[in-house]
This record gives C-alpha cells, sequence and structure tokens, in this order.
C-alpha cells in the first residue's frame, strides 16, 4: 500500500481565505465499504443525485456576484471523470474559467480503512454463522457469541461513523486551505459545495484556523403563477407553465499554545467596556485594561508585557489604543509604536472611543451608495462636516484625501472663541495630517442654512441628541444628494431622517443614511480588525487608513440575500424558439 497522507489543518501564512459554503439540495453518496443489497431507490424524486435546474441558477448568480478564487465539492463515490464531466456543478465553474477541485477524504487512507472494515465484518459474519449454526436452546457458548457480535458490530458502526464524520470532515477542511496555499494573492475566496450533514463540522474546523467561514442555505419554494385556476390543467405544459421555483439564500457568518491577550490602554479615566467587550467577541483569550494612561506608562506597559514573552508569545499579544481625545490618543501610540523594535514588535490599534471606526464607516458608506445609486463619484463634491470631535475630524481627513472640497463645522453656540477655534482647528489638519480643509464655526440656523445650501454632501457627526439640520434648511439646497448622520439619540442630527435608513429618499432628491445603518459597519469593522490583528502579528498599525479600505472590502463583499434569491421558470416552447 502507498503511503498514507497525513491529515493536518494549519492556518495559512500571510494570507485570508473567505470560504462561503453552499449547502447542496442531498447529502453526496458516499460510503467506506460499498454495502450489499443497496438497491436504487424507487422514487425519482428522492433518487437523483444531482443539482436541480433551480439550485444551478442560484449557484451561477452568487458566484457571479462573488467572484471567488476556486470552487470545492465532495468528491463522494465518483470517479474523477464523473466529478468533471458528469457534474453539472464544474460544468459552471469551467464555464466562468474558476478552478474546480474535489476534496474530500485521500482514496489510500479510504482504502486503508476500508480493509480493515472488512477484516471486521467477516469476523462479525462468522459469529453470525456460528449463531446460527447453535441449537436453539440457551447456552453459555450462544451468550458469549452473541456479546462477542454486539461488540464487533458497535466497533464497525463507529469507525464507519467516524470516517464518514470527523475524519472526512478534516480531510475536506484541509483540501479547501491546501488549495487556497496555491493562489497567488493575500485575500482569497472560495465556493465550497457541501452536502447538508458536513456543513457545521467543516465551518467548524476551518474557523478553527482562522478561516472566515459563511453558510449559505438555499431554501426552495413552489409558486404557482395562475391562481385564476381553481384545478390544474390537464396538460404537461400547461402544468409546468403555472408554476415557478423561487430560490431565496439564508446567509447564517490544535495544539497547545500562547494565549491571545490584548492590552487595552485607555487615555480615559475609565476603560471602554464596548471595545472590552469587542476584543472578547473578536477571540481575544484575555483583555487586560489600563485607565489614564499617559505616554510615559504607555511606554513602560508596551515593554513590560512584550519582554515577558518570547518572539512567538509576542506575536499573540496585541495593544488597542481608546480613550475619547483623538490628540491625547494619538501621542499614546507614537510611544507605543518607538517603544518597540524587532522581534519585539507586535500590532496596534488605535479607535479613540470607536471614532476611526465609526468615521470611516460613515464615510466608506456614503461613498459606496453614491457609486450604487449612480450619483457621480465622491472625488470633488463639497462635502460639509458637522461636528469637530474624533469622527468629525477623521471624516474630514479621508475626505479631504479623496479629493473632496471639505468644510469642517462647529455649530456648538456656547463656544465663546469659535471663530479662533476653527482657524486652529484648521491649521492641525493641515499641519499633522497633510489636508486643507476649511474650518468653520456656524452657531447660527442662519449660518447653518448658507453652508447646507452650497454642500453636496452633508455628515453630520455633532454631540448627541441635538437636531442640527433641518428640513428648511434642506429644502433650500439644490445641490445636495446624501446626508448621513451618526447621532442615535433623539432628536437626530438631520430632521426628517430614520435611525435605519439606507438611501432612502426622506426628501425629494436627498437621499439619507441613518445611524443604525453606519453603526451596523462599524461594529462590522472593530470586530474584523480585531480578528485580523489577533491572528497575524506583523507589527502592523491599524488606524482609519486601514479601516477605510477595509470598510470598502466589507460592502463590497457583503452578500445580499435578496439580491441573490433567484426564481425559475419552465421555458415555453416560443421562448425556446
Amino acid at each position: 500500500m502507498k503511503d498514507l497522507k497525513t491529515v493536518e489543518i494549519t492556518p495559512l501564512e500571510g494570507k485570508t481565505l473567505k470560504t462561503i459554503m453552499v449547502e447542496k439540495e442531498y447529502s453526496e453518496p458516499f460510503w467506506v465499504v460499498e454495502p450489499i443489497n443497496n438497491p436504487t431507490p424507487k422514487n425519482i424524486l428522492s433518487s437523483r443525485f444531482k443539482p436541480s435546474i433551480a439550485f444551478c441558477i442560484f449557484l451561477e448568480k452568487l458566484i457571479d456576484e462573488v467572484k471567488p478564487d476556486f470552487i470545492t465539492e465532495e468528491k463522494g463515490n465518483r470517479s474523477d471523470k464523473e466529478f468533471m464531466e458528469n457534474n453539472e456543478i464544474a460544468q459552471i465553474a469551467i464555464k466562468r474559467n474558476i478552478p474546480f477541485y474535489a476534496v474530500d477524504i485521500d482514496e489510500n487512507a479510504k482504502g486503508y480503512v476500508a480493509s480493515l472494515l472488512e477484516e471486521k465484518k467477516r469476523l462479525r459474519d462468522r459469529i453470525l454463522k456460528a449463531l446460527e449454526e447453535l441449537p436453539s436452546e440457551n447456552s453459555i457458548e450462544k451468550e458469549y457469541l452473541i456479546a462477542y457480535g454486539r461488540c464487533l458490530q458497535q466497533e464497525i458502526e463507529e469507525m464507519e461513523k467516524e470516517v464518514k464524520f470527523s475524519a472526512r470532515e478534516s480531510w475536506i477542511a484541509m483540501g479547501i486551505i491546501e488549495n487556497a496555499r496555491k493562489v497567488e494573492k493575500e485575500e482569497i475566496v472560495c465556493v465550497h459545495i457541501s452536502s447538508p450533514e458536513h456543513v457545521t463540522g467543516v465551518k467548524k474546523l476551518l474557523e478553527s484556523v482562522d478561516v472566515d467561514a459563511d453558510t449559505v442555505h438555499p431554501i426552495k419554494k413552489l409558486i404557482y403563477t395562475k391562481k385564476e385556476e381553481k384545478a390544474p390543467s390537464p396538460e404537461i405544459e400547461d402544468l409546468l407553465a403555472s408554476m415557478q421555483i423561487q430560490v431565496k439564500p439564508v446567509i447564517k457568518t490544535t495544539s497547545e499554545e500562547a494565549p491571545y491577550i490584548l492590552f487595552f490602554l485607555d487615555t480615559d479615566k475609565r476603560a471602554s467596556p464596548f471595545d472590552i467587550c469587542q476584543a472578547y467577541d473578536a477571540g481575544f483569550n484575555a483583555v487586560v485594561p489600563y485607565e489614564n494612561v499617559t505616554p510615559e506608562e504607555a511606554k513602560r506597559i508596551v515593554q513590560d508585557a512584550v519582554f515577558s514573552r518570547d518572539p512567538k508569545g509576542v506575536k499573540r499579544t496585541c495593544f488597542f489604543i481608546g480613550g475619547k481625545d483623538m490628540e491625547k490618543a494619538e501621542d499614546v501610540l507614537k510611544v507605543v509604536r518607538e517603544s518597540m523594535f524587532p522581534p519585539f514588535q507586535t500590532n496596534v490599534i488605535i479607535d479613540p472611543a470607536g471614532s476611526y471606526t465609526t468615521a470611516t464607516a460613515m464615510v466608506a458608506k456614503v461613498e459606496d451608495a453614491i457609486e450604487k445609486a449612480k450619483l457621480g463619484s465622491l472625488k470633488d463634491k463639497k462635502v460639509a462636516v458637522f461636528g469637530t470631535g474624533a469622527v468629525g475630524r477623521v471624516a474630514a481627513i479621508l475626505l479631504a484625501k479623496m479629493g473632496c472640497k471639505v468644510m469642517i463645522i462647529s455649530p456648538n453656540p456656547d463656544r465663546k472663541d469659535g471663530e479662533e477655534y476653527m482657524a486652529k482647528l484648521a491649521d492641525l489638519l493641515r499641519e499633522k495630517y497633510g489636508v486643507n480643509v476649511e474650518g468653520v464655526f456656524a452657531p447660527t440656523d442662519t449660518k447653518k442654512a448658507e453652508i447646507v445650501k452650497n454642500a453636496d454632501i452633508i455628515l453630520c457627526a455633532s454631540a448627541a441628541g441635538v437636531r442640527i439640520v433641518t428640513k428648511e434648511m434642506l429644502s433650500e439646497s439644490k445641490f445636495i444628494k446624501v446626508v448621513a448622520d451618526v447621532n442615535a439619540v433623539p432628536p437626530l442630527g438631520v430632521e426628517g431622517m430614520k435611525l435605519d435608513d439606507n438611501m432612502r429618499e426622506f426628501m425629494p432628491s436627498i437621499f439619507g443614511i441613518g445611524p443604525i445603518t453606519i453603526g451596523r459597519l462599524k461594529y462590522k469593522l472593530e470586530q474584523e480588525i480585531l480578528r485580523e490583528a489577533r491572528r497575524n502579528g506583523k507589527g502592523t498599525v491599524y488606524s482609519y487608513n486601514y479601516a477605510m479600505e477595509l470598510a470598502r472590502k466589507i460592502l463590497k463583499g457583503e452578500l445580499s440575500p435578496a439580491k441573490l434569491a433567484v426564481t425559475v421558470s419552465y421555458p415555453s416552447k416560443e421562448k425556446e424558439k
């Protein structure tokens, strides 16, 4: 027998893999030893081990949407030729020039297990034959033979179950990862077509090595198009034409090693429980909060942390800088970076009070919405950002770098040195961040109305529970296309908008993006940054620039059940012509 290949599921180095697991309509036939007396089921509706036309059309739409780097499917009992030539899924991949691979238990391993099973089954059958030949009356010999036979049968069933599920699923997961290693990209997408019975097991194995695995469960429903008919027509053409199949997807997201530890350096009096919970949810084993952190204290904390672990342990260490004051957080970041050197370098996340991920989520959502609504490019648009806190500042910086004409506004009527404050803020943004942003003090409705009237886009990032922009102001504008608001506390910052607006036209030709819509993306952003920082100890700084690129990828790669739903109708003879 050939040397057996061992199953080893290890993480991808320097790459990220997203696997979209699509659940098939049936479980691919598989057995280690072909069962005796395996008659073909008589009911054609239950015996066709092939995807339906509805599933194939749905799969084509999904593949065209996500554009995977490769596609995999369990091989089951099929030969290589059957898998590639008599397989509708293979033809879908070939037509689109996408690599298509069989992933399943190795044939040598399968043969080895089969020989062990055959040996046990032969012994069991000998016992059964011996029992038939014994006299019918009870005897100690018969009792022992029954006990031995039951024990053997249990071993056979457990071995078959082990091979069919945990062992086979390990081979499938390893096959997906090994094929990903062949792809010359850092960010890889795989679509895996899975038997229903293996979806959960393979997903868990992939997630155990930091693969992002989503499951798609297509739900089929028969729709009758001719509702006025009381009884179906006897003609087969009429019967076919009177029905459609609607397919809607339901999308569901090793050895002992050093734990993943995140040190949370908060410049505020109390460390944020929001960020601590986020870090645990992202998979960190321990989160250690520090409060009132100054640059001087940051150096001591960082060096004590990294020097206590070897270089491998340092890669499983991460620092998160928080606090409401953006300038203080940036000062701490500078010291944290200066306090590390090779090989004692690890990842650092900076997100003061969630402002960086909130700002990038808002800007990315506006950019994506404008593009999808065909409202032109964000570049060169006149953008008014109301709010001078960290969210407003970062939004202004990002927009200015993207080529927008940006105005950052303080609408605070209680600010006595407003003009001077905004002039200094504009200078700070230019000198420290290299962007030209106009600073404006607008404490009155009249002043705000002038700004709103001439803006293409309005971003509201001011104090919570304060109305900044009214419908009256918006009605005077001839340019505004999109308004976004991050204030979820009533009253909202923009009159007429709703919390979950997602490009709703709340006024003629004015589209709104509400705080809950922005918040959903912000949550995904922070979670993904934390996961990436946990699994990739390369000494990366995760700031708003990284968050912006990540937000774009999330929005581009989101799977929309509504967008993927398909309805399959029987083609009429007229259409065929």
